[in-house]
């Protein structure tokens, strides 16, 4: 039995996207679509999509592009409450331009975001015992602490104080090398992915970071017992062509079963945030029972799915739409 979903706290940086329209090239488009996206605030919106009440905590410039970024959040039904506001002197809103290729020409992200309010953070910026008081999760992804030193120690205050207070830490493993090493990152997800309840990954993120290699399962275990993580969550990607792709997941939990989707033929129309989706649509089947994985999964890949179909950031989807695009056999036991 599903029982009423708590608040989901997310912790991240979130920038103002600019996108040529029409698969231009950024080096001569005279337009740029605005829209707005982060990976923890991303996930925010979808289980806002799927009625888990969601808190973002992030830092941004009293400025017109700080502004809309606020608003953009809010318009999605996150609480910004949490959110520093700091004059633009201290720190700008950053910003990143997407290219859209087809084939055989790939996108490319370019960032723009040097100096940003949240990259200036000041460590002990944030009452985390106060800020988790009754949440249902604390959500992050690897790229938070890799944005600087300042975010990095930010970071792991916020995991530490939910631990202390016993709520469920939600951890993706983003790894985005323009922003660090893998010598550094590697140094940092070592030390806090013990600290983890429930890890979102690649197996080839698992690989380079933890040597962890093999056939799904058995990587999904050997997550469980080196790293101490309580669920382990794979995403599986196979791209056909910039407009198609084959996507599936499995989830290994306390229970020892190995839960997985098959796998489902995706049309792309915006692939940014689909992994952001996934999460969000396992939080919210997770925190509504932590013990029915394959419903939790099922919810992930239908987010997912949809969330490619869309251009932007962010997932825009009813519950009922997202439930729609789930399927009995979506999600189901593998083996014990």
């Amino acid at each position: 039995m599903e029982r009423t979903a708590g608040r989901v706290v997310a912790f991240g940086e979130a920038m103002v996207r600019l996108t040529p329209p029409g698969h231009e090239r950024l080096e001569r488009t005279t337009r740029l679509d605005v829209t707005v996206g982060g990976a923890e605030l991303n996930t925010a919106v979808t289980l806002r999509c799927l009625g888990v009440p969601t808190a973002w905590v992030s830092r941004l410039p009293d400025s017109p592009l700080g502004r809309l970024i606020d608003r953009g959040a809010r318009a999605a039904g996150i609480d910004t409450a949490a959110v520093q506001w700091v004059p633009e002197g201290e720190g700008r809103a950053g910003v990143y331009f997407l290219e859209e290729g087809v084939d055989p020409r790939p996108s490319a992200v370019t960032y723009d975001r040097a100096d940003s309010a949240m990259a200036r953070l000041t460590p002990g910026a944030f009452d985390w015992p106060a800020l988790l008081a009754g949440a249902a999760a604390l959500h992050v992804s690897g790229i938070t602490p890799a944005v600087s030193d300042g975010c990095r120690v930010e970071t792991f205050a916020a995991v530490r104080a939910a631990n202390a207070a016993g709520v469920p830490v939600s951890f993706d493993l983003n790894y985005r090398s323009k922003l660090w090493s893998e010598a550094a990152a590697r140094a940092c997800f070592t030390e806090l992915v013990p600290l983890v309840d429930i890890l979102f990954a690649g197996r080839g993120t698992l690989r380079t970071f933890f040597g962890l290699d093999g056939p799904h399962e058995e990587v999904l275990r050997l997550a469980r017992e080196r790293l101490g993580v309580a669920v382990a969550v794979l995403s599986r990607k196979r791209a056909k062509a910039s407009r198609a792709i084959r996507l599936s997941s499995v989830a290994l939990g306390p229970s020892g079963e190995v839960a997985a989707t098959p796998w489902r033929d995706v049309e792309v129309v915006d692939r940014l945030g689909g992994g952001d989706a996934f999460a969000g649509g396992f939080l919210a089947g997770y925190v509504a029972n932590p013990a029915d994985l394959p419903r939790a999964l099922a919810l992930a890949a239908a987010a997912q799915a949809l969330k490619h179909t869309m251009p932007g950031d962010f997932l825009a989807a009813t519950r009922a739409e997202i439930e729609a695009a789930t399927t009995a056999e979506e999600g189901g036991v593998l083996q014990r």
